[in-house]
């Protein structure tokens, strides 16, 4: 059976990844070349990059297939187009769902011209978290280039429309999100704005961190209303959906990582590549009174070589640990086959499923230690629980 998902949410890249470990092959189809980097390699997993009209959609599909709509609760174009060439071609439609959150204390447009309408009747400077398709009917709001300071993608196309539709370059906000609600409520500080503009993107699009940080802030938040109200299925109903329509195994809950703490002082560590990962790897292990060895072709971190070649199996022995995090997925791999083999724990950079520990996030104070990692889902909720611990324990220093 053919599985296509038309995967432009964290939520469909969620699902993909569980399909890839269940055996399941699926074609991944992604609306841009942005799109096609942030998502990670998966085994059984093809991906195909830009945008298909609904003739070219009823040539993908065919009677029989599955295919799952993950894309933006914003997109429904495209979701109008996928699930008519569903219709028409036999393929079973089904829609992966982001609930909607509560808006309290926000006012609400239901189209981006009303939005453009509602900040012409309210002055004060705007941070705009609605992305860069809308951006030109934002060019509308009088004085524009002056009270609006946009949020975009960081790449080089997204910047220069931005540019040609007339915002000023310092205006613009180019960066890649999640955002937590420290980080947005120090860019409306930043830039002195008096009203967030967002969509209902709901809990995986930061839509509660938005309003959050806009009470903080002081800041006014204008919601642009979802385009339709939708049926579906959520994530985790998907999941279960999938599992019984497939034929899949029911993978039994996943444990929590423990936190095993031990002594590296005077144990071997070694870590294949020499980038910014391994740097920063190599600089905690050594701050724990590891000896640590780093082999790599090359160092462009500048990094200090114990051998300057690439990985060799004998280079395990008498280690302790090993962290590949190389360029080259394949030797990643091969890297952390040899370490199950030899009883040695890996943590392997770009693949957490291919792991035998975890690289915490350290936080350190008054003679204090914790370690921070997630299920393998929640990266940036990692970052920002580890500093609010060491805001605590810089916290207790300062007391004692």
């Amino acid at each position: 059976m053919s599985v296509f998902v038309f995967a432009g949410t964290s939520e469909g890249r969620a699902l993909l990844k569980f399909l890839s470990a269940r055996g399941v092959c699926a074609t991944a189809f992604v609306a841009t070349a942005y799109g096609e980097q942030v998502l990670e390699p998966m085994p059984g997993v093809t991906v195909h990059a830009g945008r298909l009209s609904q003739p070219e959609m009823e040539r993908v599909l065919a009677a029989g297939a599955v295919c799952i709509d993950a894309t933006h609760p914003y997109a429904s174009e495209v979701s109008r187009l996928l699930e008519a060439a569903c219709a028409n071609t036999g393929a079973e439609y089904l829609r992966l769902v982001r609930p909607a959150l509560t808006r309290q204390g926000a006012d609400t447009v239901p189209d981006t011209e009303s939005a453009v309408r509602w900040l012409n009747d309210h002055p004060g400077r705007v941070l705009l978290t609605t992305g860069s398709k809308e951006l030109a009917a934002y060019t509308a709001v009088k004085g524009f280039a002056e009270r609006i300071y946009p949020r975009v993608l960081p790449t080089a196309a997204v910047i220069e429309a931005c540019v040609a539709l007339g915002f000023p370059p310092a205006h613009l906000i180019a960066m890649q999100g999640p955002f937590s609600r420290e980080l947005n409520a120090a860019l409306l500080r930043q830039v002195g704005a008096e009203i967030l503009v967002t969509k209902d993107t709901g809990r995986a699009g930061g839509f509660a961190e938005k309003l959050n940080a806009a009470r903080d802030a002081g800041a006014r938040v204008l919601v642009v209303s979802r385009p339709r109200e939708e049926a579906g299925r959520t994530l985790s109903e998907m999941r279960d959906y999938l599992t019984a329509r497939l034929g899949l195994a029911k993978a039994l809950p996943e444990a929590p990582r423990f936190p095993l703490f031990v002594s590296l002082a005077g144990r071997l560590c070694v870590i294949f590549g020499a980038g910014k990962i391994a740097a920063r790897r190599a600089s905690v292990l050594r701050r724990f009174g590891a000896e640590v060895r780093v082999i790599a072709p090359e160092s462009p971190a500048g990094l200090a070589l114990y051998a300057a070649r690439g990985y060799e199996p004998g280079d395990l022995t008498g280690a302790f640990l090993a962290v590949a995090a190389t360029s080259d997925r394949a030797v990643n791999a091969r890297v952390a086959a040899d370490c199950r083999a030899a009883g040695v724990p890996c943590s392997v950079a770009d693949r957490a499923g291919e792991s035998t520990f975890f690289f915490p996030a350290i936080c350190e104070g008054n003679g204090l230690v914790a370690g921070v990692v997630s299920d393998g889902a929640h990266h940036e909720k990692t970052a920002l629980m580890a500093k609010r611990i060491r805001a605590v324990l810089e916290e207790t220093d300062e007391n004692d």
